[in-house]
């Protein structure tokens, strides 16, 4: 089969249409003699550490975890990732994406509508030039 193709699938937003449009486009690719090995990522917001002191922003933290923790086990299950390739990161989504996708040697990275404009202005953005690493909206797999 050959080297695999790194795809790097952003979770935030990601619903369960897209899911399964991945889902489908992996096993169609792997028809075709493909090898796709899919990692996952899902960003929690940096909240203000400031107002830690109040409870309703540390309870607003844990459940941003938990949400975030439920969310990329079940991607992961659905799409039979090994939890080592399962990243749950802090900060802000278009320089932490960009930065594990560069750390993981990714090919392509895949986000929701939602988020690809946040990823395309980061990418626009960055200091070097970074054209190996195409990103694209999941609803894009239906014309492959």
């Amino acid at each position: 089969m050959g080297q695999p193709k790194n795809v790097l699938l952003v979770t935030n937003s990601t619903t369960d249409g897209e899911v399964s449009l991945i889902k489908d486009a992996v096993s169609h690719a792997k028809t075709q003699g493909l090898d796709i090995k899919i990692s996952l990522v899902h960003v929690i917001p940096n909240l203000p550490t400031c107002y830690f002191n109040i409870p309703s922003m540390v309870m607003l933290a844990e459940r941003y975890y938990e949400e975030a923790t439920t969310t990329i086990s079940e991607i992961g299950n659905i799409l039979t990732v090994a939890k080592k390739n399962q990243w749950l990161i802090t900060g802000r989504i278009k320089t932490e994406v960009l930065r594990l996708a560069e750390r993981l040697g990714t090919h392509f990275i895949l986000a929701s509508s939602t988020n690809i404009q946040d990823l395309h202005k980061s990418f626009l953005f960055v200091k070097k030039t970074q054209t190996s690493t195409p990103i694209r909206s999941i609803g894009s797999l239906v014309n492959l």
